[in-house]
């Protein structure tokens, strides 16, 4: 390919071939809707590990996809993240720090659209986890009953399905997504902004990256010339893979207040969430409605507490 494309994600695996195969079909041309092949790339950085999904099967998905193998020197994802955004071609970046998270078919389309509107644009994609809970409090949920609940939904023929077999993710977007989030976990901004932040801080070497991904959130984010985007019809659905994600609640809770011990000694002080609303972009699909619904209502939530009488 020899155009830069418009988009460079960069996807970050480390043993989870089958949930990688998942996460990499659902950003291929095949299953993209109103984009092309050459409008973005896809370089996957894969940790190696005893379950690897390897370069064929990994450039197997089109083109535009290329894969590179790293040794896995350390727990975190970071490291790779950083090579891969060395190798990115496109003016734009897609960062996808955990490869087991699928998205929905015009992810490419809405994010093209804001740095259209914006080149200094940042996008949310909302995130969802798979199953009838979130994935760290579901006990009854295990890759068997995933895979189940996947089959039935016949996902990779419409993917706007997956909204009917998940949970909206409370832990990261609390009050929905027309009140500040503090992360994506499909996030995308230029690359010019990227590097103006310094890119992702490779201090953060915790396993899953710690708060790698909040921290580069925020920062990106704060700036006065960025403007955030939220895509509420769309979204990033977790796979159960026994990560920081799926750990049970007490382990769990231990190791998140790790990650923020290792935040304050690296910026100083506490984590603070960005403070700024989203301008929504996309249709939304019925299937997406009840959240949707539910940001709408915290949103009028805090315009009664505030004594607002209307938007």
């Amino acid at each position: 390919m020899s155009t830069a494309p418009k988009i460079s994600i960069v996807v970050v695996i480390y043993k989870m071939s089958r949930h990688a195969e998942n996460t990499l079909y659902s950003f291929s041309p095949e299953y993209q809707l109103g984009v092309d092949a050459a409008d973005y790339e896809v370089i996957v950085m894969e940790n190696e590990s005893e379950d690897e999904l390897g370069e064929e099967r990994a450039e197997a998905f089109g083109p535009n996809f290329s894969y590179h193998r790293r040794p896995n020197t350390n727990s975190s994802p970071v490291p790779s993240l950083i090579e891969g955004v060395s190798l990115a071609r496109g003016e734009n970046l897609g960062i996808v720090i955990d490869g087991a998270r699928m998205v929905t078919p015009r992810v490419l389309q809405y994010a093209l659209a804001a740095f259209r509107i914006n080149p200094h644009a940042m996008v949310n994609v909302p995130g969802y986890h798979l199953g009838s809970g979130e994935q760290h409090a579901n006990h009854a949920h295990d890759a068997e009953v995933e895979q189940q609940l996947l089959d039935q939904v016949d996902w990779r023929t419409d993917g706007y399905r997956l909204f009917t077999i998940s949970t909206f993710f409370h832990g990261r977007h609390q009050r929905g997504y027309l009140l500040p989030v503090m992360e994506s976990n499909a996030m995308f901004c230029s690359r010019s902004d990227y590097e103006l932040v310094g890119g992702a801080d490779p201090r953060f070497d915790m396993v899953g990256g710690g708060m790698v991904n909040l921290d580069l959130y925020y920062e990106i984010g704060s700036r006065e010339h960025v403007e955030l985007f939220a895509l509420p019809g769309e979204g990033t659905f977790h796979q159960f893979h026994g990560g920081v994600t799926t750990k049970p609640d007490d382990s769990r809770d231990d190791l998140l207040a790790d990650f923020r011990a290792q935040y304050q000694r690296l910026r100083g002080h506490k984590f603070r969430m960005l403070e700024r609303q989203p301008r929504l972009l996309g249709a939304v699909t019925g299937w997406a409605m009840p959240m949707m619904r539910f940001s709408a209502a915290q949103r009028m939530r805090e315009y009664e507490l505030a004594g607002l009488e209307s938007w």
